[in-house]
């Protein structure tokens, strides 16, 4: 192994703002002192660090998970491992290519170097690209985990929002898979024909004049029962009330930045509807090894195969993090944007 820096870069990001244009040009370039590892620690030589919509939440002051400023951003990225905590196996840890995913309040993945704990990174198969191994933790396992639900749910049909995103297009992948159709939900009538071109049945436009009633329609007719919302808001209470007695609305994100709003409460009393929540970290940590095993080798396997794959619109060295984050902000439909080292 190659002998390790003392320093290394990072980007700092010392205080909120509401405004994300604000919040981005408040970022900047740092040296760090490389430390050993903890003894329970791993250290990670990032090849790759990717920007997702959370990202962009947690520099507003607007994402769930807080930490203390300043600090290093990101949440997901990728790596190989160049050293280990004494605790640790060292045969089993050093050299392995790894994906990496934390919501702890310690620096994140948009740094040369990152420090995780076992329980933060997820091995990875040589043969996927940098991007496919960078983006290979939130999106992939968020689509399988959601897609338990609707298992479990015994779903014939799910409705997505955000359904341009790259979450969606796995989620509408496994969906297939388990023959579970999907009704996807856009803001754009663009986005409508680039879902159809792609093999989406149904796709509706949310501002179409009669939108409500056709998503209405299509639930009914399609048993649609359960929800998957990226987005919160107004469009929370939209998706629960169109759908039919006994339905879910999962909320996993919040792209609108808003509350919940709109729900009517007697369909709740009487119908049997309910809203709950998925956050990715929780379901890893109740999932079974042989379940995260499966979904490991799974989700490698149709990567691999073409058939699931994260669209990357670019990729910045980390040096021009303002401009990787513009250019993902310009466009987020257009695919991931992702930071190389």
């Amino acid at each position: 192994m190659a002998e390790l820096p003392t320093s290394y870069t990072a980007i700092e990001h010392a205080l909120d703002q509401a405004n994300v244009v604000k919040a981005m040009l408040g970022l900047k370039p740092v040296t760090k002192k490389l430390r050993n590892p903890e003894p329970d620690e791993l250290l990670l030589k990032m090849e790759a660090a990717s920007i997702n919509p959370s990202d962009i939440a947690f520099l507003q002051g607007n994402y769930q998970i807080k930490k203390n400023l300043p600090t290093v951003p990101g949440f997901e990225g990728s790596g190989r491992i160049v050293a280990t905590g004494h605790l640790l196996d060292a045969k089993k840890w050093l050299g392995k290519r790894v994906s990496c995913f934390t919501q702890q309040d310690k620096d994140g993945s948009w740094a040369e170097y990152f420090y995780a704990k076992p329980s933060e990174v997820l091995l990875i198969d040589e043969r996927l690209d940098s991007a496919q191994a960078t983006t290979f933790f939130v999106n992939p396992f968020t689509a399988w985990g959601l897609c338990e639900i609707a298992l479990l749910r015994e779903s014939k049909t799910i409705v997505v929002n955000a359904a341009g995103s790259r979450l969606a297009s796995f989620l509408y992948q496994l969906a297939s898979m388990h023959q579970i159709e999907v009704i996807g939900v856009v803001r754009k009538q663009s986005t409508v024909e680039q879902l159809k071109e792609l093999g989406w049945k149904y796709v509706l436009n949310e501002n179409d004049t009669d939108f409500v009633n056709q998503l209405k329609t299509l639930a009914l007719q399609l048993h649609a029962n359960t929800a998957f919302d990226a987005v919160g808001g107004p469009a929370s209470g939209i998706l629960l009330n169109a759908m039919p007695a006994d339905s879910e609305n999962v909320i996993y994100g919040g792209l609108s930045n808003k509350h919940l709003a709109d729900i009517d409460p007697l369909g709740m009393i009487f119908d049997n509807k309910m809203i709950t929540g998925f956050n990715l970290i929780d379901w890893m940590a109740e999932a079974d090894s042989i379940t995260l095993e499966t979904a490991q080798k799974t989700i490698t396997e149709i990567m691999l195969s073409g058939k699931i794959k994260t669209w990357i619109q670019a990729d910045f060295p980390l040096a021009e993090i303002k401009t990787a984050l513009k250019t993902y902000l310009g466009n987020m439909s257009a695919g991931k944007v992702i930071l190389t080292f």
